[in-house]
């Protein structure tokens, strides 16, 4: 999909901020990103843990924490669903000749987990979970993932940068005093 598309795509959904934003990380942008490297599917260090926030799209009040293993099985509240981190990449990109998804680097620097979700044990969906951009909701999508920790073996824990949206601007206030 050209840029062009992506631009016009991203102004009608949300004003655009959502899209716009998973257009720029995953490399769909006015200026070309670098080439991507491949690496291994682990990167340098191996994930012990994950800590996902769950959403779901009908049932707006549902949110869930949970703290699940890559590669295991893990039920979603008491619904039919359940899910599994299938693939890890540290450092997301999107190759644009090929249109696979690659890894940049080795290191957590946009780090991106992808999940399996099944209905009944039959699989659904397959949805992306990133570390510091907020879910989203595919067109059949009924679930949606946002990484809040990894946890590494030998690495120090990444956790999600929680302050930007605590440090945002209460548009009810004007500024100005009573």
């Amino acid at each position: 999909m050209t840029t062009q598309r992506w631009q016009a795509v991203a102004g009608l959904v949300a004003g655009g901020a959502l899209l716009a934003s998973l257009a720029a990380t995953v490399g769909f942008g006015a200026a070309a990103p670098a080439p991507a490297k491949k690496t291994s599917a682990s990167g340098g260090a191996s994930v012990k843990s994950v800590t996902l926030g769950i959403r779901h799209r009908v049932f707006q009040n549902f949110s869930e924490l949970q703290t699940v293993a890559p590669r295991k099985e893990f039920p979603v509240g008491d619904t039919e669903f359940s899910a599994r981190i299938v693939r890890y990449i540290p450092d997301f990109a999107m190759d644009l000749e090929s249109k696979k998804i690659v890894s940049r680097s080795s290191e957590p620097r946009n780090p991106a987990f992808e999940i399996v979700v099944r209905e009944n044990n039959v699989p659904q969906d397959t949805v992306w979970a990133f570390l510091n951009m907020p879910p989203h909701f595919a067109r059949k999508s009924m679930l949606a993932f946002k990484i809040a920790r990894i946890d590494f073996v030998g690495r120090a824990s990444i956790v999600a940068d929680t302050t930007r949206a605590a440090a945002a601007p209460n548009p009810s206030h004007s500024g100005t005093k009573p």
